[in-house]
């Protein structure tokens, strides 16, 4: 649906999913980044340029997030003497911002900037 610009027809469908079956903030506190990705790409094509820079900037908010927790997940390692997850945490940090969903949001913002002229 959102492939083929059906943004209200996907969003009514998508909270079918969620756990209250009718919020549409459910999607954002969820952190269902490949729905705001793809109704942000979306509204990019439509040329409402207000809803796709809002889309983009919750999923780079996604992304300041999950490293702002990780701050705490330090810590917490250190304190309950985990090296194993520690390790683990720091390899996932190192791959965070190298996923597609990062990418496709870094390159659509270059994209929203080149197109709007700001």
């Amino acid at each position: 649906m959102l492939q083929s610009d059906q943004v209200a027809l996907a969003g009514k469908t998508a909270v079918l999913f969620t756990k209250d079956g009718g919020q549409h903030n459910n999607l954002h506190d969820m952190q269902c980044m490949w729905y705001e990705l793809a109704s942000d790409e979306s509204y990019f094509r439509h040329g409402d340029f207000g809803r796709a820079l809002e889309k983009f900037i919750a999923v780079e908010k996604h992304y300041a997030d999950i490293t702002e927790d990780q701050f705490d997940f330090h810590s917490y390692c250190l304190r309950k003497m985990a090296p194993r997850a520690y390790v683990g945490k720091l390899k996932f940090k190192d791959w965070l911002h190298s996923h597609a969903y990062f990418h496709k949001v870094a390159a659509g913002a270059i994209s929203f900037n080149r197109d709007c002229g700001n």
